[in-house]
């Protein structure tokens, strides 16, 4: 047996000896440096000088002696403010005041000697230097005073990340879960690679990688500093291919201090969310904003136990928030639930519109659309049974439709506020110990008690979850100066993720798809992931050169448990029947029994919105599908029963650079890391594998469809014990060549002037998302999902007719045999995941150029080009896609000739078309009655036009019209009609200029402001943690995953993050007003009350327009057998215009300036093609966040402050592209918005904050 969860005690071992090794200061240690020049009055270098480095908070003291060429460099000091003195006999003592020093960031401070006594001393207060002069990094470091004083709407610190320059904004209620892609990007890093650390440990979600967030909840009121490296970092930052984020929390000092504080959020100061009110107003209703009430309450100390030696800081906060949330459900029309079927009408004369009877009630019926009543329904069933009448009284518990929904015709929309109430409580404390001057110690412990309580599935009903959140960790720190030039400083913490959530479903069910249950199917579910965290840094100053080694050594153990895939289910699916439910549609082809006659035909861009609710209406349970759950050993798990698992991750990076200053004005960082990421197992054995290598399984399949070789002829795919724990495969491979090399430049113009660059080899941390969702949904023998094949079940059926909410139809495959190796069985159609074993790191190339100037006067300026180049990125892909088969007479392959195929039946007809040779050599027996093969599969494509694939699966699964002459399924796969894979065969290119224009604070005055020109390419964005064919679609279409596998560089367009120009500018401003102010500097104590210690400060984020697309259509499958695509442009140099167009589309906002226009832009893409993607520009993103405070002045230096935020200042509104309907024959809601991009506290447009806080 290899390494086994046992092995976690010899990986401790192995760390504690790799910590006796030298090792170098990490960028993510919390620590800062100072380093300088000391010289005379004739600018000569003075060696020999004694520079000493005094906190008067703390009492920590260093000394050094500077070199020959008068240099001298303090490192790993904690951030803070300081006192510099330099002396030497024969010069007078220079004192230089209040340098600030912060995390992870090198400041340098030139020191003059002046000839005299030492005992005459020259006192100066520090200027630090406003640009960056030791190396390329980009970044900035984010102060107390903007933590403090800055409006933030989530009140979450890491989210000041957003406040730099090349970073993707949008504003998100819980980024823990999103799997939006553009939330998070940043300098065209993907959203799941930014790296969080706190005082110098890991407190990243090590499963689901969520950007801007800390799996520790930080207070505003626990973090001192942190620090934002958006791109270029040296050797010594690492984990991950993004940002790196490094905070530092509070320490105690010799002073004793603390804070109470309380904030309020209330209804009364709140505007309405902008769908939510205009439901309230299609109602007959007022606008009435939802329920909040949000109150925070909490208080901080810290100071001295032993004065220089021992100090305290402690925080606890407290949330308690009664707030309604918007909900929006998908419900039946009032006329779907009585047995009538709406649809817009191809001839517009021929429905006159008009009163229609239901089972039990008349509808109305407008213009131009047909109302099929239950007689007619009946005779459109080719069954003869009709409109089932116990979905009907189903559905009936439904609360009516308040918007236009899915379809504005049956399947619509019911939008409601769900009562939250939740509560959340965070305890932090930390102690620090300085021994002596060369060493200190330092602990840190954090806490959470949460308990959530999730939205109702329709009111009047129980919440559908309730979620218990009990995260801690803690943090501890060695650091030891070992002598003048040498440090020493080691970093060990646990954090520990306890997560569960309570669900409502107990028992299988069935559904009916496009419409959500009256019974919540909400899973129970629940992890504690624990992550062990050893650093052990070492510099060494040596000359002109400060060299670092270091290690990062994590272990993940994420224990976790779901009964998300432990139920049977049924779902009327019209996409599980040939034809989508449109086989049986007025104006088609409509089979015997069936009889549509005298039916006024179905318009084109109403096929979906007639097909989908057709299917849901007669109960057809087309698609049933068991989860057959075993053990490694062949134990059953019983329906319904949660699934564990054990994911163990073991995590190695070490590093060496070298900092050499060669000159005064010039710095030279070169540096190496490596990486050593094993494959992520099962602790307890629960893992399969393909017994196949699946990329070389796939690429065998490419090239057997170039030789003519059926699909027939595939390997058959088995599953088999996998991982250490069974001494099987891994996942994927172990990949051991991650050496990172990373390169920079600092060239001083002038004191005032700095070019620097740099080149740097990143990699990204993927394995535990990918890992938990594949072992639970496919993992073929532990956790095997079968479905009913396609089509065996469908209208003709009347055995799978609906029976009730909790009877699945058994038309499942039966149970596998609990053995291995288990194989999936054949021609069932199965569509799942698998691993793609050749999984590589993903990498990038990034760099960069920085132009930084000191303008003056706390001024500084950077313009940057910043420029990415990812290779071997993640990108989900169809392994089993049907082949691109070649004929090999005629060359031809299929893409080519179903296309020309295609055109020439539209262009004459299918009667008429002239011969191809694929078809005739490859389907010679579909030739009859005087047709040629050509024209008999030209007439097959037509009937299920725009459905090409259909029409594949038919001639080569069915034989209908004729098999291929190289035999059935030569196009399928016999096992799987798509298999999910993720491969790291994706690339991606980010270029940028990034400016940056900071005034650092002083006087009372603070700014930033960040613009960012971009251009951003890929072939696709989704992170690692979305599962293998959902969270594929958004912003209208498809985005995440390769439509056609053998033609990937179709979809290399721009990024879902591609956003050409954004600006972020905050500020801080201290009104010059009042007692030791530029005005009434003199006013007296009543005087200042009024007009003294007033501040104002804000946060101002716009960019441009966010991508979308375009989807082919809902009930067509062009090129891929389970994703649609995206539509094609009818002109490719002629798009349809974009704008926000308010009131266009049944009352909602439209992207398109004219929605009919834009339809008539696009047409159905044909085999081969996957259509247009990211080419299409809606709203961006535009917010003011504002603040203004006021502060007494209370006895003994304390202070009683009032602040009023509020949140989206202006009330604007922008809609969010990632929540437009572009599905064209859903034309009545095409080119709809459905979501904003603002929102506060989930609900509401605007809302605003009254905080009280007293300090002492």
């Amino acid at each position: 047996m290899r390494l086994s969860l046992s092995g976690l005690a010899s990986s401790l071992l192995a760390a504690a000896a790799l910590l006796t090794m030298p090792h170098a200061v990490s960028a993510q240690t919390g620590t800062a440096s100072l380093s300088g020049t000391v010289t005379d009055a004739q600018k000569s270098a003075v060696p020999g000088a004694t520079v000493t480095i005094t906190s008067a908070a703390t009492g920590l003291s260093r000394e050094a002696v500077t070199g020959g060429n008068g240099g001298y460099q303090f490192i790993a000091l904690p951030p803070g403010v300081y006192t510099l003195k330099a002396e030497l006999t024969g010069f007078k003592t220079s004192i230089i005041e209040k340098i600030q020093l912060s995390t992870d960031t090198s400041s340098r401070v030139d020191v003059a000697l002046a000839v005299g006594g030492i005992e005459e001393s020259v006192q100066v207060l520090a200027e630090a230097p406003a640009i960056n002069t030791t190396d390329a990094s980009l970044g900035n470091v984010i102060k107390e005073s903007q933590i403090m004083g800055l409006p933030l709407e989530a009140r979450n610190p890491v989210g000041l990340l957003s406040l730099q320059a090349g970073v993707v904004y949008i504003p998100r209620n819980n980024p823990e879960t999103t799997m939006d892609p553009r939330y998070g990007s940043v300098s065209g890093a993907r959203a799941d690679q930014s790296n969080v650390t706190l005082d110098g440990i890991d407190v990243n979600d090590g499963q689901n990688q969520s950007a801007f967030t800390s799996v520790l909840r930080l207070t505003l009121d626990s973090v001192q500093e942190f620090r934002v490296t958006t791109s270029s970092y040296g050797a010594d930052g690492g984990r991950s291919s993004g940002p790196q984020v490094s905070l530092i929390t509070k320490s105690g000092t010799n002073s004793l201090r603390g804070a109470g504080y309380y904030a309020n959020r209330d209804t009364r100061f709140s505007s309405n969310e902008y769908f939510n009110k205009l439901s309230q107003l299609k109602a007959g209703g007022e606008s009435e904003s939802p329920l909040l009430n949000k109150n925070i309450y909490g208080g901080s100390v810290g100071g001295p136990i032993l004065r220089d030696r021992l100090f305290y800081f402690a925080n606890f906060e407290a949330l308690r928030e009664k707030r309604e949330s918007v909900v929006e459900r998908s419900v039946p029309s009032a006329a779907m639930r009585d047995g009538v079927l709406t649809y817009l009408c191809a001839v517009a004369a021929a429905c006159p519109g008009g009163a229609v009877q239901g089972f039990t009630s008349t509808h109305t019926i407008p213009a131009g659309r047909y109302g099929m009543n239950p007689a007619e329904f009946k005779r459109v069933d080719p069954t003869g049974i009709g409109a089932s009448t116990l979905a009907a009284e189903y559905w009936k518990q439904f609360p009516l439709p308040n918007y236009d929904g899915t379809d504005a015709f049956n399947i619509m929309g019911y939008r409601f506020t769900s009562l939250v109430e939740n509560e959340f409580n965070t305890g932090i404390a930390r102690g620090d110990y300085r021994i002596t001057n060369a060493q200190s110690l330092f602990a840190r412990f954090n806490s959470q008690d949460d308990a959530l309580i999730g939205t109702q599935q329709y009111p009047g009903l129980a919440p559908n979850t309730a979620r218990q959140v009990k995260n801690w960790g803690f943090a501890s720190g060695h650091d030891w100066v070992l002598g003048s030039n040498m440090v020493n400083t080691l970093r060990v913490g646990y954090t520990k993720i306890d997560d569960a959530t309570t669900g409502l479903q107990t028992q299988s069910a069935t559904t009916f798809r496009f419409l959500d249950n009256y019974e919540a199917l909400s899973s129970t579910n629940g992890r504690q992931l624990g992550t062990w965290n050893v650093t052990n840094d070492f510099s060494w100053i040596k000359g002109n050169h400060t060299v670092k080694v270091g290690t990062n050594l994590r272990f993940l153990r994420n224990d976790t448990f779901t009964n998300a895939n432990s139920f049977y289910s049924g779902l009327a699916n019209g996409s599980w029947a040939a034809g989508a439910g449109r086989r049986y549609m007025p104006g088609g082809t409509c089979p015997a029994p069936a009889d549509c006659s005298g039916l006024p035909a179905v318009d084109s861009g109403s096929f979906a919105a007639y097909a989908d609710p057709f299917m849901d209406m007669l109960g057809a349970i087309t698609q049933t599908t068991a989860r057959y759950n075993y053990t490694i050993d062949g134990g059953i798990i019983s329906e319904g029963t949660a699934l564990p698992r054990l994911y163990v991750a073991n995590e190695y990076e070490f590093y060496v650079q070298d900092q050499w200053r060669i000159g005064d004005n010039f710095t030279l960082t070169g540096g190496l890391r490596y990486s050593m990421f094993p494959p992520v197992y099962e602790g307890r054995g629960q893992q399969v594998v393909p017994n196949l290598n699946m990329a070389d399984w796939v690429a065998t399949r490419a090239a057997n469809m170039q030789l003519g070789i059926p699909s027939s002829a595939d390997a058959t795919i088995s599953f088999i014990p996998a991982g250490p724990v069974n001494d099987g495969p891994d996942w994927y491979q172990y990949d051991k060549n991650n050496f990172a090399p990373r390169a920079s430049f600092a060239w001083s113009l002038n004191p005032k002037t700095t070019v620097r660059g740099g080149y740097f080899l990143v990699y990204d941390r993927i394995g535990s998302g990918l890992a938990t969702q594949f072992n639970t949904a496919g993992s073929f023998g532990l956790a095997s999902v079968l479905s009913s094949p396609v089509n065996t079940n469908n209208e003709t059926n009347p055995a799978i007719r609906y029976q009730g909410v909790n009877v699945i139809p058994a038309t499942y495959p039966g149970a596998p045999p609990a053995s291995f190796p288990a194989t999936p069985p054949q021609f069932s159609g199965t569509i799942t995941s698998a691993i793609d074993q050749n999984l590589r790191t993903p990498y990038s190339h990034a760099y960069n150029l920085t132009f930084s100037r000191d303008l003056g006067r706390n001024y500084a300026v950077d313009v940057a080009y910043v420029g990415r180049q990812g290779r071997n990125l993640l990108i989900r892909r169809d392994a089993a896609m049907p082949a691109n088969f070649v004929e090999q007479k005629s060359g031809m392959d299929y893409f080519t000739a179903a296309s020309l195929l295609i055109t020439e039946a539209n262009r004459v007809g299918a009667t008429n078309v002239a011969p191809i040779p694929y078809w005739e050599n490859l389907f010679p027996t579909a030739a009859t009655g005087g047709m040629t093969a050509t024209q008999v599969m030209a007439g097959l494509f037509m009937d299920n036009d725009p459905d090409w694939m259909t029409a594949l699966w038919y001639a080569d699964q069915n034989c209908d019209p004729a098999c291929p002459s190289t035999g059935d399924f030569s196009f399928f796969n016999q096992q799987y009609d798509s298999l999910a894979v993720q491969s790291s065969m994706a690339r991606s290119g980010y270029n940028s200029m990034q400016l940056a224009l900071r005034r650092r604070l002083a006087d009372g005055y603070q700014f930033d402001f960040n613009y960012t020109y971009a251009v951003a390419k890929d072939h696709g964005s989704s992170v690692e943690r979305g599962s293998s064919f959902g969270n594929n679609t958004g912003s209208g279409g498809y985005s995440g995953f390769l439509i056609n596998s053998w033609d990937p560089d179709q979809q290399y367009s721009y990024a879902d993050f591609d956003v050409r120009h954004q600006i972020n500018v905050n500020g801080l401003y201290e009104l010059p007003f009042g007692q030791g102010k530029k005005w009434a500097t003199n006013a007296n104590g009543f005087t200042n009350a009024l007009i003294g210690d007033w501040s104002i400060a804000g946060i101002y984020r716009w960019t441009s327009g966010f991508p979308f697309n375009v989807q082919n259509c809902r009930s067509c499958w062009a090129t891929n057998w389970n994703l649609q695509g995206n539509a094609v442009l009818v002109d490719p140099n002629k798009l349809p215009e974009t704008a926000t167009t308010r009131n266009a589309v049944g009352g909602q906002p439209s992207a398109w300036a004219d929605t009919t226009a834009a339809i008539a832009a696009f047409q159905r893409a044909t085999p081969g093609e996957s259509g247009e993607r990211n080419i299409f520009r809606g709203d961006g993103y535009f917010g003011i966040d504002a603040s203004i405070g006021k502060a007494f002045r209370m006895p003994f230096g304390h202070r009683l402050m009032f602040r009023w935020d509020v949140f989206n200042l202006t009330n604007t509104v922008r809609f969010d592209t990632a929540t437009v309907d572009m599905i064209p024959d859903r034309a009545a809601t095409f080119g709809r918005y459905n979501g904003t991009l603002a929102g506060c506290d989930g609900a509401a447009n605007r809302c605003m904050q009254l905080n009280l806080r007293y300090e002492f």
